[in-house]
């Protein structure tokens, strides 16, 4: 993501400037292309970032050499286990063995910066405030031959404030504490392919307006308005 804010910046300023100093010979000119040139130097970095993030939430899934009643308790017991900041816990509501499923929330607050205050370097007070977050948690199960065990973890996140990552420690965490209670697993699928497909008909049709702007500065240009 930030990738893609880097990349949209350079080709809005280098289009811009380009347009509207070497083609257009208007200074303050060529705006609007620089803006279609951010948003498609962008994209591609925007569209990657979307599928890490999709593959980091639904991790693909584990095949352990356990069987499903132990796999099942020690992941059990291993979200039981777990305390966040000042006591916080997950709670379960689903553990359906039958069902082979398990689903659990987990709900804290932590403090969040706000900048500062003050009109002087002596008066300089650091503002936070304290944001609500809120992590569900979605455990599958399939039972396979020879006592092995495939495990989808699927997460969803919603934090207030900025800070759109605030539980991904805590996923991460919780991921390789299960690794390593089952042993090393191997993969049962595929993460989501992060190749660009092709460009959406929104990109395209934005990049045709590209044109037929920088077209209409070009002939405002020569023949005026």
């Amino acid at each position: 993501m930030i990738g893609g804010i880097i990349a949209g910046l350079i080709a809005f300023f280098l289009v811009g400037a380009v347009t509207g100093e070497l083609v257009l010979h208007q200074p303050k000119t060529g705006v609007t292309e620089g803006l279609i040139a951010a948003v498609w130097a962008a994209w591609p970095f925007i569209h990657t970032g979307e599928v890490n993030r999709y593959n980091f939430l639904h991790p693909v899934p584990r095949r352990y050499s356990s069987s499903l009643k132990q796999a099942y308790a020690k992941i059990r017991q291993i979200i039981d286990d777990k305390t966040y900041n000042f006591g916080d816990k997950w709670h379960i509501s689903t553990s359906d063995t039958i069902a082979q499923r398990m689903t659990a929330t987990l709900r804290f607050t932590e403090e969040e910066s706000r900048g500062f205050d003050g009109t002087n370097i002596g008066n300089i007070q650091h503002r936070t405030q304290r944001v609500q977050r809120l992590l569900e948690l979605d455990v599958q199960f399939k039972e396979e031959p020879n006592d092995n065990t495939v495990v989808q973890f699927d997460f969803r996140p919603k934090v207030e404030g900025m800070n759109f990552s605030a539980c991904d420690s805590i996923i991460r965490e919780l991921v390789n504490d299960v690794e390593v209670a089952l042993g090393p697993g191997s993969n049962a699928g595929n993460p989501a392919d992060t190749t660009l497909p092709a460009p959406p008909w929104w990109l395209i049709g934005l990049g045709a307006l590209g044109v037929l702007a920088l077209f209409a500065d070009v002939m405002k240009a020569v023949f005026g308005s």
